[in-house]
């Protein structure tokens, strides 16, 4: 008889309307991870990774927010010379090389508690490589307000500023150099939900240092998202770094003539540019 009952109790479960149903509650937590991935074989050779993930927690009156991510791009060279008695007995010898042109990685902490329901403090620390850029690694800490100009459904816009620490480690350091000092940032965000499945986000921010109102820097970050269904986006990313102090790199001095093998003198400071540039297609998966 219990067996029987079985049937008729799960086909009436399946007749109860959705709307009857009690609702999941909803979590307090989110994840979004993109990654992109490009190879290139044969006669050319050629690599890039790219990969980010956002994940938030959510309170009544908090929020916590990490992101994590990174570039990296590796191209190979070849290189070919022949050698032999005569054209017909030639040997050709083929010699690859291996070179990481752009390296980029980044890791950030950010907890957001509401004073008001548009004044909030936020407590942030970053951490940041960049090897073509001469940046072993860049450390920050961060205390300051944030308030919510725009908080509707389709368009945000929030502005922050703060006060914190930075500490540089560079790849070739010259006599002189401050690496370490105090800072403060001014930020700002803007959120556009254009079509039903698409959203634009553009973020800027600009720190600059007490001690050096020069040494000054800007990141401008933006990106365009698609979504292909309830767990898959297309995402389109532009982001631009303005460091009007750039770091330096070491070029090492061959000493003239040039002998076999080479002698190197030492090292000497080459200035890099200041400005960098990163344009990204990924596939955004949500969890």
């Amino acid at each position: 008889m219990r067996h029987a009952c079985l049937p008729v109790f799960l086909a009436s479960s399946l007749l109860v309307p959705s709307w009857a149903q009690e609702a999941a509650p909803k979590r307090p937590w989110s994840d979004k991870a993109a990654l992109s991935y490009v190879a290139v074989g044969g006669n050319a050779s050629s690599q890039s990774l790219g990969f980010s993930n956002e994940y938030k927690y959510l309170w009544t009156d908090a929020t916590f927010a990490f992101n994590a991510g990174g570039v990296r791009v590796s191209t190979t060279t070849i290189d070919r010379t022949a050698s032999g008695p005569s054209l017909g007995a030639a040997t050709v010898v083929e010699t690859r090389t291996t070179k990481t042109s752009t390296e980029t990685y980044y890791a950030n902490l950010r907890y957001d508690h509401n004073i008001t329901d548009r004044l909030q403090w936020f407590g942030a620390a970053g951490w940041e490589r960049n090897i073509p850029a001469g940046l072993e690694a860049r450390m920050t800490g961060l205390g300051g307000l944030g308030y919510w100009w725009i908080k509707a459904d389709r368009t945000k816009f929030f502005t922050d500023a703060g006060v914190g620490y930075t500490k540089e480690n560079l790849v070739f350091r010259p006599a002189g150099t401050d690496d370490r000092f105090a800072t403060f940032r001014v930020g700002a965000k803007f959120e556009k939900k254009l079509f039903d499945t698409s959203t634009f986000t553009s973020e800027l921010s600009i720190s600059d240092s007490f001690k050096d109102s020069q040494n000054y820097l800007g990141v401008w970050r933006n990106a365009l998202t698609t979504s292909l269904s309830s767990r898959l986006a297309l995402k389109v990313g532009y982001d631009m770094t303005y460091k009007n102090k750039p770091a330096f790199v070491g070029v090492p001095v061959v000493q003239t003539p040039v002998s076999t093998p080479p002698v190197i003198l030492g090292e000497v400071p080459f200035q890099l540019k200041k400005t960098d540039t990163v344009f990204t297609t990924s596939l955004v998966i949500t969890f």
